[in-house]
């Protein structure tokens, strides 16, 4: 076909103009939605840029519309077909929990908490104590490295709280020996996945990368990510999109061999129905272990932890537990091993502070003034981060115990109270041993 030239000759024997057309790449051209600034645009014919542009909206609607093999079905040629007939004589694997019954290695649990219940707070203390390998809330969970990917939190935060629990355990930072990782993103972008920009379907982000690439060197038994609304960056009453995410989440726990603590909000209606949910169900239906964090109506420091959904273990069991001191306790009724140290910590600081209080000369009393010994205490530096509440729970196990009393000082027209440490009163002779 014979190249076009400037002029032709119609129907009708009038000359006709045609308009010059040189060839672009539409690889060059830029994305469809933006201005065309390029100087390349101006040698194309606007009708001719119209009809490309339009074709490429409908090549990118056609390839949206294509049908996506669910659940990584585009692997099939990788599963496993197994005859459960094999399996005779082989030994059975035990289950592996992280916390047992609570949260199961390898798995992704949801930790769901109205806000201020301290769901942040609790899942640090658990965390730390699998850190530490100590018992925590009359759990014992597996000892490793943990990485918490606070979302919600700066740097200062985290070191207010992990000082209040650590201080509620009788630990220091140094003892954590490098086995934890920490990650404030307070104000930054904390998405691990998110939409793509021309379809609703999801995508890793580079974010993910550098957390997958920590698991991989670091390899710790639990990953903490506070909370779902940061990291998940599609729509959560999307049915597939939820579900797309939380897999997401499960390969990383089956791949490097950890459990995954997610922590969410409810929904109003969630709160309401005392379910903890929040948008779709498929939330619920894809992990498999779910748990919700309340706080008491009447008692402002208790809190009821209750297994939602437990693929694994006994759902409905709850636990009670109390806020002191910066840190949670088991509140079951009984006395626990954490909740005795705690107290034998605070009548140890009371008696230490009472004793440098009366070598100083100076007064203290068991009734409310200004010389009220709790009060006073609670101001000074040796305190240790005892509150004023638990150094008053301390005065009075310590009275029923006769390690303090009180003394009257001075002529009786103007007698004075003093509370004082028995022991110090017996060495100084001062007063019998009973």
């Amino acid at each position: 076909m014979p190249a076009p030239t400037p002029e032709a000759t119609g129907p009708s024997g009038k000359s006709l103009a045609a308009t010059p057309f040189r060839w672009t790449d539409p690889a060059k051209l830029p994305p469809i939605g933006m201005v065309a600034s390029a100087p390349a645009l101006e040698e194309i014919d606007p009708k001719i840029m119209g009809w490309m542009r339009q074709a490429i909206a409908a090549r990118d609607i056609v390839e949206a519309s294509q049908p996506v093999a669910a659940n990584d079905n585009q692997q099939a040629d990788n599963i496993k077909i197994i005859d459960p007939s094999d399996w005779e004589g082989q030994p059975i694997p035990d289950r592996r929990w992280y916390l047992e019954g609570l949260i199961p290695n390898g798995q992704v649990t949801l930790l769901s908490g109205d806000g201020g219940t301290g769901k942040s707070l609790l899942a640090y203390q658990v965390g730390l104590a699998g850190v530490l390998g100590i018992e925590t809330l009359g759990f014992r969970p597996a000892e490793g490295r943990v990485v918490y990917f606070a979302a919600e939190d700066d740097e200062g935060e985290l070191k207010r709280r992990g000082h209040d629990i650590l201080t509620a355990m009788r630990r220091t930072w140094a003892d954590l020996g490098g086995k934890m990782r920490v990650i404030p993103m307070a104000g930054k972008d904390a998405e691990l996945v998110a939409e793509k920009r021309r379809s609703r379907e999801l995508e890793l982000t580079a974010l993910a990368q550098r957390i997958t690439d920590l698991l991989a060197d670091f390899l710790p038994k639990l990953l903490i990510l506070d909370t779902a609304a940061d990291v998940f960056g599609g729509d959560e009453i999307n049915r597939k999109q939820v579900r797309f995410f939380v897999s997401m989440l499960r390969r990383f726990a089956m791949e490097f061999d950890l459990a995954v603590l997610l922590l969410s909000h409810p929904s109003v209606q969630g709160m309401q129905s005392g379910t903890g949910l929040s948008g779709s169900t498929a939330w619920n239906n894809s992990v498999r272990s779910r748990l919700y964090f309340t706080a008491d109506k009447t008692d402002e420091d208790l809190r009821l932890l209750k297994n939602m959904k437990a693929n694994y273990g006994r759902k409905g069991a709850e636990t009670k537990l109390r806020w002191h001191e910066g840190a949670f306790i088991l509140d079951d009724g009984k006395p626990s091993a954490h909740a005795s140290l705690l107290a034998n910590h605070a009548d140890e600081v009371f008696l230490r502070m009472l004793s440098s209080i009366n070598g100083s000369g100076r007064r203290v009393s068991s009734s409310r003034s200004s010389a009220y010994a709790p009060t006073v205490m609670a101001a000074m530096p040796e305190r240790e981060g005892t509150s004023k509440k638990a150094l008053e729970e301390a005065m009075a196990r310590l009275f029923a115990e006769n390690k303090i009393a009180v003394v009257k000082e001075g002529p009786p027209s103007r007698s004075r109270e003093r509370l004082v440490v028995v022991e110090d009163e017996i060495r100084q002779k001062r007063m019998a041993p009973t």
